[in-house]
């Protein structure tokens, strides 16, 4: 085991279970780890906002807003799946497709859960697989929620590779999509990601108005229309949205 990461732990343990904000020594004391170590494992946790310095003079630390976000994501994708199986289960039989619900994870989607189509279409997303989030309705859905800045830096970071010959690989061509997503109210992918395959999607938000999640629904190109893109469009939307209400989100709109 990484004793390291080990100690960050008892670290952070021992902070949050103080009354009273601790100093290096009361740490290096109750945990019995050298005072170098402590004081090394204590700046990296400041880096990171999982402590801070409650009292300059005393040198005494407390938990950071850094250990919030970080069980509030775990709060949010278990909270999220709890309230939206039943939601996807029934969003599945109505339309009669594969419905996916997935969150972002270091520029990347990760597929959360699924619900089989009923009828011939097996898509090569499995729960926990991880996806390109430009090339899917559901990356796309989430990235058209996103500020200027939060843009910027997805484009610095993520090289636009093509997955199919309808991949969308130019940046202002994206944010053209990007614009007509935020106008429409939802993202489409066009065998942009698998030949053949066609996907229409949505964000989720949680209590604060924060994206956290998107849902899709997927099925072959042949069978989509116009009148059935509305249809799936409608029905995402109401599920959508019924699941953020039920994680506190209070709009009426999810653009």
């Amino acid at each position: 085991m990484n004793t390291a990461i080990l100690r960050g732990i008892e670290v952070l343990r021992f902070v949050g279970e103080s009354d009273e904000p601790v100093t290096i020594a009361e740490i290096s004391k109750f945990l019995d780890i050298p005072k170098t170590s402590v004081f090394n494992i204590v700046n990296t946790l400041l880096s990171e906002n999982f402590l801070v310095i409650n009292n300059v003079r005393l040198k005494s630390y407390e938990l950071g807003v850094g250990v919030f976000e970080l069980g509030s994501l775990y709060l949010n994708k278990t909270e999220l799946t709890k309230i939206s199986s039943t939601i996807l289960e029934r969003l599945s039989d109505k339309v009669g497709e594969t419905v996916f619900l997935a969150v972002v994870n270091d520029n990347e989607l990760v597929y959360l859960d699924k619900r089989e189509s009923t009828g011939n279409l097996r898509t090569t997303g499995n729960l926990g697989s991880r996806i390109s989030m430009y090339s899917t309705s559901l990356g796309k859905a989430i990235l058209a929620t996103y500020k200027d800045s939060q843009i910027n830096r997805y484009f610095d970071e993520v090289t636009l590779a093509p997955k199919t010959a309808n991949t969308i690989t130019n940046k202002e061509f994206l944010l053209e999509n990007l614009n007509s997503i935020r106008e429409r109210g939802y993202a489409i992918s066009n065998e942009e990601n698998e030949e053949g395959l066609f996907c229409i999607a949505v964000p989720i938000y949680n209590r604060v108005s924060q994206v956290i999640a998107a849902v899709s629904i997927s099925t072959l190109k042949i069978k989509i229309n116009d009148e059935r893109i509305d249809e799936y469009k409608e029905y995402l939307i109401k599920a959508a949205l019924e699941i953020s209400k039920k994680l506190g989100y209070g709009k009426e709109s999810l653009y």
